[in-house]
């Protein structure tokens, strides 16, 4: 059983598609909310809408994940900020949903481990179906 919070942040409805077809791979995913941020809205309101999604000032202890989708973009900058004021709130950039599923199915602490294999999951889940060819017709 997942022992921390997951928070999927990121531009419009991605956070939700994201989350919602992660539970399509895995099932219900308990203690989980996605948090995108609208077009009109103020990156103020949106850090007020992540910090109640994270659970504000320990009302809710416990450690959170939040998965954003874009490195550099409010969602991320917004998240950051609160993780570098928050010890229990780890911030990754660059969701996918190979991320987001091994996030859910994680068993073990929110420590440096489950971190690395994360950005692991990420980085090795990108991957382009031609890559054997020997060159390219340009």
């Amino acid at each position: 059983m997942r022992k921390f919070r997951i928070v999927v942040a990121g531009h419009g409805a991605l956070p939700e598609s994201l989350l919602a077809t992660a539970e399509l791979v895995c099932g219900q995913i308990g203690d989980a909310v996605a948090v995108g941020l609208a077009p009109d809205e103020s990156p103020d309101r949106y850090a007020d809408d992540l910090r109640a999604a994270i659970g504000r000032d320990g009302a809710e202890p416990g450690d959170v994940l939040v998965l954003c989708d874009l490195l550099g973009g409010t969602p991320y900058n917004v998240a950051a900020a609160i993780s570098r004021r928050s010890p229990r709130v780890v911030c990754l950039a660059g969701a996918n949903l190979a991320v987001v599923v091994e996030a859910a199915l994680a068993e073990e602490p929110l420590a440096d481990p489950l971190i690395e294999r994360l950005l692991e999951v990420g980085r090795t889940g990108i991957a382009e179906s031609n890559r054997h060819r020997a060159h390219r017709a340009s």
